[in-house]
Formats: C-alpha cells, sequence, structure tokens
C-alpha cells in the first residue's frame, strides 16, 4: 500500500534526498533552504510574514465556486495549480501558490496573471522540473514535505502553513473523491483524473493519518473547513 511519507525518488532518507533533489533540480530559483525533519523550504524573508496570521488555502474542489471571499476573514489567501483559470480568483491576488506538473506556466493566461499580481510561486521535486529552464522571475520558491499522500497538494500546504506559524488555516475546495468522479471542478471544469494507485480506502485512511498527524503535530493552529468533503474533515468539527 502506498504510505503517506512514500515518494518516487526516495533514495535516501528524509530530508537528505529532498535536499540533493532540490540541488539539482531548482539551483536556479533556490540559492538557500531551511530543512527539518519535516520540511524542506526556500529560506525567504517573505516567510515570516505568515507567522500568526490566518491564511485561506483554497483548493480546486467545487466549493470553491460557493465561498464568498468578501465573508472570509484572512489575511492572505494561498492557491494551487490552475487557479489563475478561475473566473473568481482571476481577479484577486493571491499571495502564494503551488505549483505541480500540470500547469503550463508559460502560458498567456499564466503570465498574465502573474505579471498583474505577483504571486510566490512554489514547486515541489517533481520529474518534471529536472532540466526545466526557469525564467527570471524573483518570487519562485520550492517546498517539500516528508507528508506525501495521495490526498494533493492542498493537504500539504495545509501542513507548510502551520510550519510557517499561520495561527489560522481555514481551507475551501478539498472536497474528495467524488465531485472528481463527477468532473466538478473549480479551475478546470470536467477534470476528473485521481491520482495513480488510488483507491477510496486509501484515501479514507490517508484523511484520517493526514488530520491525526496535523492536530497533534500543532496543537496551537486551528484548522477550519470552510468548504466540502465534510466526511474527509469531520475530526475539525
Amino acid at each position: 500500500m502506498y504510505g503517506v511519507f512514500d515518494h518516487h525518488r526516495a533514495v535516501s532518507s528524509f530530508p537528505r534526498w529532498v535536499v540533493d533533489d532540490a540541488r539539482n533540480c531548482f539551483s536556479q530559483i533556490c540559492t538557500s533552504l531551511r530543512t527539518k525533519n519535516e520540511i524542506v523550504f526556500s529560506n525567504l524573508e517573505h516567510f515570516n510574514l505568515y507567522k500568526n496570521k490566518e491564511v485561506l488555502i483554497i483548493g480546486g474542489g467545487p466549493s470553491t465556486n460557493d465561498l464568498e471571499l468578501d465573508d472570509v476573514v484572512r489575511d492572505f489567501i494561498w492557491s494551487c495549480n490552475h487557479f489563475y483559470l478561475n473566473p473568481k480568483l482571476k481577479g484577486i491576488k493571491v499571495d502564494l501558490a503551488m505549483l505541480m506538473g500540470e500547469p503550463d506556466i508559460k502560458s498567456k493566461d499564466f503570465l498574465e496573471y502573474r505579471s498583474k499580481y505577483k504571486p510566490y510561486l512554489g514547486f515541489e521535486i517533481h520529474d518534471r522540473w529536472f532540466g526545466y529552464a526557469f525564467d527570471d522571475y524573483d518570487k519562485y520558491f520550492m517546498m517539500h514535505t516528508k507528508f506525501y499522500s495521495k490526498l494533493g497538494i492542498g493537504a500539504r500546504m495545509i501542513l507548510f502553513a502551520a510550519f510557517l506559524g499561520c495561527n489560522v488555516v481555514k481551507f475551501v475546495g478539498l472536497d474528495g473523491y467524488k465531485s472528481i468522479y463527477a468532473g466538478n471542478h473549480a479551475f478546470e471544469p470536467g477534470k476528473n483524473t485521481l491520482p495513480s494507485s488510488f483507491s477510496e480506502q486509501l484515501y479514507d485512511n490517508q484523511y484520517r493519518y493526514f488530520w491525526k498527524y496535523a492536530i497533534e503535530r500543532f496543537p496551537q493552529v486551528q484548522f477550519v473547513n470552510l468548504g466540502g468533503g465534510h466526511e474527509f474533515h469531520e475530526i475539525l468539527k
């Protein structure tokens, strides 16, 4: 069974393999790393701004389309992947976004958003980025958590926010696999792709482990679900 700490590139213990891969993969965009037993990320002064702040993390599930952003108290908005295609998000500033292997970061839509709002743009260790010619954008960074799983980048961003010292982490659009089956996606309508080796039982078990890990590791952080997927986030009630 695929474990929550498994990654196909891990050839040594964490964080050693991540540091080694980061040097090979992100030498253009990352010159200094903060390294802990459970996370590795770029050593950027900007990240100090998140301490004791409220961050809203917006995923691609359909509950994102139902959220009234004006009603949500937050200091910063984070999102991921094709967020810049969403009608609601493309016209507001997202402070930070994580980009996995799918988005075309040379596309007109992406570059227009980047030029207008200048978000911090993060990357995990991924085969796509080895040998990739990054441009000279000055707000790129890398981040990789020991916890990996099949839950997607939203779960890992929740951990990232907690590691940076956010005291309230709100999230929306982490709605589970039923909406994925239906192609009900806030950023890419019709998208219904699931991770390799996916099973509902695996997903359920990994979400239970995720929240146990997050709450025990960060008892000082308030985690708040503003969207769907309540069966996966029941522990937050």
